[in-house]
């Protein structure tokens, strides 16, 4: 049976990270202390969505410390963390953000080689052109390479890290998968050519859409198939007993995220402007904002900085507060509600032609547990989501053969569509 025989299913990613996604959720009752550090924890957190029969858990990651703007000054590295994972789960996949800027691509390629073997076919990369100038000091230089650099030198990497799983012996797994998440249109082309799965931001279905058209275009361009990789966009759910006491969580949280960083001053770097002068409850001054992505801290979120205020008429303020809720940098569909309201906003999603979700869920391990108990069965229940897993490989619980990702193995295990053109 191939692929296009079978249902159509949606695909559910889990953002791992400690007590949540939430920079405030260490404040909430339901955290756990110390969790960031603690194995056990982030193994129990992939447990349950295996248990969920999540495709995947995802691990972020950014190779410097960021004084002032995040509650949690030590990390795992991913790859690290996800091969213990691996060894106390059976099917769950395994993705692990590496920089393309600052790491060798044969390094990582075979580390990730390491983890896909080991995990019997689970793991995957998410290839980061960092940027940043922290991030640029703690490699002992005095700047960020340049915008166009760092997409160059991730075009080479990612180009090296192919080359490498082709030249190794075949394991009937597969190779590892690429995730990308680049908002930039070099970031785009990247995944054009060379994602199975891309990690999508913006706010609302229409956004979710529009960014899933053009990246599948791109593709088209490069030469591969339109339905060769998944696009999943980002989703921050509140799930709680009613809609107001969703919000109350995430007003609650919000506040005291507002009090430890002023989201005004936090945005001027984002937007690459000075915006100390301005009224903050005023329009984001757009003629002002650089257009070059080299002044920006991120393209894809100054990009749409811009589109809220000239989309929704928000301030300088609220743009920030905006961005700025639920954890810096987020550029993610934020939903609240019962377990109804928000399977059925990820139903009405799914049927309008997004493959799944990247789900950030704001307390974990509470929010991933309530997850899986009550939004889960409503999603199954509705013929949209798995009721068990078909395949043993990451490839192919996304629908991807086990031969476009690298090797002979598997046919076709699950999803609607094929994979990666040859």
């Amino acid at each position: 049976m191939t692929a296009d025989d079978r249902q159509r299913l949606m695909h559910l990613s889990l953002n791992l990270s400690g007590v949540g996604r939430h920079t405030a959720a260490w404040t909430h009752p339901a955290s756990v202390p110390g969790a960031e550090l603690d194995v056990d924890h982030f193994v129990q957190v992939a447990r349950v969505a295996e248990e969920g029969l999540f495709d995947a858990v995802f691990l972020a990651d950014s190779p410097a410390l960021t004084p002032g703007e995040r509650g949690v000054p030590h990390r795992f590295e991913p790859l690290t963390l996800l091969t213990a994972i691996a060894v106390a789960t059976g099917r769950i996949g395994l993705i692990g953000t590496v920089s393309t800027t600052y790491n060798d691509p044969l390094t990582v390629a075979d580390r990730a080689r390491s983890l896909h073997t080991l995990s019997a076919g689970r793991a995957a990369i998410n290839a980061v052109a960092s940027a940043g100038d922290r991030i640029a000091a703690n490699f002992g230089l005095a700047a960020q390479p340049s915008h166009g650099e760092r997409y160059a030198r991730a075009e080479a990497f990612l180009t090296a890290v192919e080359e490498r799983w082709a030249q190794a012996p075949p394991t009937g797994q597969g190779r590892p998968l690429i995730v990308q998440a680049g908002g930039s249109s070099r970031g785009r082309d990247l995944a054009a050519r060379h994602a199975d799965v891309v990690y999508a931001g913006g706010y609302g279905i229409d956004d979710a859409l529009a960014l899933d058209a053009d990246i599948r275009a791109r593709a088209v361009r490069q030469g591969r198939a339109a339905r060769s990789l998944r696009v999943l966009p980002g989703v921050i759910p509140y799930l709680a007993d009613t809609t107001a006491e969703a919000h109350r969580l995430a007003d609650r949280l919000d506040a005291v995220q507002r009090g430890v960083i002023d989201p005004i001053a936090w945005l001027g770097p984002v937007v690459g402007a000075d915006l100390t002068g301005h009224d903050p409850d005023g329009p984001l001054p757009t003629e002002a904002l650089p257009t070059d992505p080299d002044k920006l801290s991120g393209a894809s979120l100054a990009g749409l900085a811009r589109t809220l205020g000239e989309r929704e008429g928000l301030t300088v303020r609220g743009i920030a507060e905006r961005l700025h809720a639920g954890g810096f940098g987020n550029i993610q569909t934020h939903v609240h509600g019962t377990a109804d309201e928000i399977a059925g906003r990820l139903i009405a999603w799914f049927r309008r032609g997004v493959d799944g979700f990247n789900l950030l869920l704001p307390l974990q391990p509470s929010g991933v547990e309530r997850f899986v108990a009550e939004v889960v069965p409503l999603l199954q229940r509705a013929g949209v989501y798995r009721t068990g897993y078909e395949a043993e490989t990451l490839a192919g619980h996304l629908g991807l053969t086990a031969g476009d990702a690298g090797d002979t193995g598997d046919a076709v295990l699950a999803g609607p569509t094929p994979g990666r053109a040859s």
